[in-house]
């Protein structure tokens, strides 16, 4: 006949130390080193002699790596002829962690929470994209089994919609792994203050999901680059610009180039009833920097409301035929330059480029 055992705690990790005791086996007997069993699986322990009674004395033993999950039989036969056998219960359970939140970008922190591993042990947390681990972090638990830390997205996450996971597991010694976890990282995007604007608004644009600390490369509206001095993503990815609208019409592709990754939308540009006097000013005035190099060839300008062009050439040969007399804050306007020069900001190289005139 078995005899019933009592295994103090009855449920915890792999790794748990637990009390194995009993009554009414052989007196004076013995149970051999190594011989009491959780799951069929020997544990580590000491020859353990019974009392005159027959009684086994509470005997520390771990719970096996190799272990299974569930309710598991701890078992023991003593010296007795016959051997006297005993048995109880025990449920290996297995630790878990827990993501918040559950969408985060590159640079920003997700915390990570644990419950249910072994009191005082070490777990480590594996971050993995695309199949690679791409992070690390060793978390102690508690007296309880729990834990709370901090991993923040490194770049090696990549860009663009993803789904990655954290994975955890205490030493190979204890044998304990929780079900991976997932977590979205939300492609790159860019959002508009408006869906439509008129020119010479300004326009404020934020970006989000890009590579932390990356520069804006390009911000172009219909082909026109707007950009306006240095802008970075921050920290966790994310930057906002502002740019004045050209002198396009129409529906406008908006392009934005941040770290390599260029991502689109577009802008509704209409023209506004009555430019102020104070936009409009003689355009030999507003290339007088690139003419007094003697660097400035010719200016075109297409004007979308008439479907024309219109021409500006500082030699005195073409002074009847110039039609592009004035140019305004906001024009879109094509440029030839004999070479590269500074000009409102920004080099331009030499030949055709095309720019947004301040």
């Amino acid at each position: 006949q078995t005899r019933g055992l009592t295994v103090t705690p009855t449920s915890g990790p792999r790794g748990t130390k637990i009390l194995v005791s009993g009554e009414k086996f052989t007196a004076n007997g013995s149970v051999a080193a190594n011989g009491i069993l959780v799951d069929s699986v020997a544990t580590v322990h000491a020859l353990v002699n019974l009392t005159t009674t027959g009684g086994l004395p509470a005997t520390e033993v771990t719970v096996p790596a190799s272990a299974g999950l569930g309710a598991k039989t701890v078992s023991m036969t003593d010296s007795g002829t016959p051997a006297l056998a005993g048995s109880g219960s025990f449920t290996v359970t297995q630790p878990t962690i827990t993501l918040s939140p559950s969408s985060a970008t590159m640079g920003q922190v997700v915390t990570i929470t644990g419950a249910g591993w072994v009191p005082l042990s070490s777990v480590t947390i594996t971050l993995n994209s695309s199949g690679l681990a791409v992070g690390t972090k060793v978390a102690t638990a508690g007296s309880a089994g729990a834990f709370e830390t901090t991993m923040e997205l490194p770049s090696t996450v990549g860009v663009g919609l993803k789904v990655i996971s954290f994975s955890a597991a205490d030493g190979s010694s204890l044998g304990n792994t929780a079900t991976a976890q997932s977590l979205t990282v939300p492609a790159p995007k860019v959002v508009l203050s408006a869906a439509s604007a008129t020119v010479g608004s300004i326009v404020t644009l934020d970006a989000t999901g890009f590579v932390p600390d990356s520069g804006l490369s390009a911000l172009t509206i219909g082909g026109a680059d707007v950009r306006e001095g240095v802008a970075t993503t921050n920290s966790a990815g994310a930057l906002t610009v502002s740019f004045k609208v050209p002198g396009l019409t129409g529906s406008q592709l908006v392009s934005v180039t941040i770290g390599g990754t260029t991502v689109s939308t577009s802008v509704t540009v209409t023209k506004t009833t009555a430019p102020a006097p104070s936009d409009t000013t003689p355009t030999a005035d507003v290339f007088a920097d690139l003419i007094a190099n003697d660097n400035l060839i010719r200016v075109f300008r297409f004007d979308n409301s008439t479907q024309t062009w219109a021409f500006f050439d500082p030699r005195a040969a073409f002074a009847e035929a110039i039609d592009l007399k004035a140019t305004g804050s906001g024009d879109v306007v094509w440029v030839k330059l004999n070479t590269a020069q500074e000009f409102q900001g920004k080099t331009y190289l030499a030949g055709w480029s095309l720019f947004s005139l301040k």
